[in-house]
């Protein structure tokens, strides 16, 4: 944690590491957690940079954590799982995912990559949903455990 709440950019630049999904490797970013740096423990807040074509993550939704992406640079795709429209997303875009909205998305990276903050709430257990992968994943932040369980 940080020793004052301010986390200059140089210091995030240099905080990004992978991050792969448990569930599919090929899917990833770029990230780090920016809250986590200063000492946030109820609201998660991340920077996180996709290279060209990249998809953030399996496309998913929340049933307890509300989440959202504020897109930095670049551009790409919003990702709908069938569920709704796939749609183009670009640098000043604001896109929020209320708690139990049951839309499945994930972001793509068009041809210059992107770069955005995401985050939501950190409710002491969570329920995330795969539905293309028939899986879930019961988060549980009070034990520190995360079980993958089929649907």
């Amino acid at each position: 944690m940080a020793s004052f709440p301010i986390l200059r950019a140089a210091a995030i630049q240099s905080l990004l590491k992978p991050r792969l999904h448990p569930l599919d490797s090929s899917r990833g970013r770029d990230q780090t957690s920016l809250g986590d740096q200063v000492g946030l423990t109820k609201t998660a807040v991340h920077q996180a940079t996709l290279a060209p074509g990249k998809i953030s993550t399996l496309e998913h939704f929340h049933d307890v954590d509300e989440e959202w992406y504020y897109i930095l640079g670049g551009s790409g795709t919003l990702l709908c799982a069938g569920e709704g429209e796939d749609t183009t997303v670009r640098t000043g875009d604001f896109v929020g995912f209320p708690a139990s909205a049951r839309l499945p998305h994930a972001l793509q990276a068009g041809a210059e990559g992107l770069s955005y903050l995401c985050g939501g709430t950190r409710e002491p257990v969570d329920f995330c949903h795969y539905p293309l992968n028939n899986k879930a994943m019961v988060i549980n932040r009070v034990t520190g455990t995360t079980t993958v369980v089929d649907e």
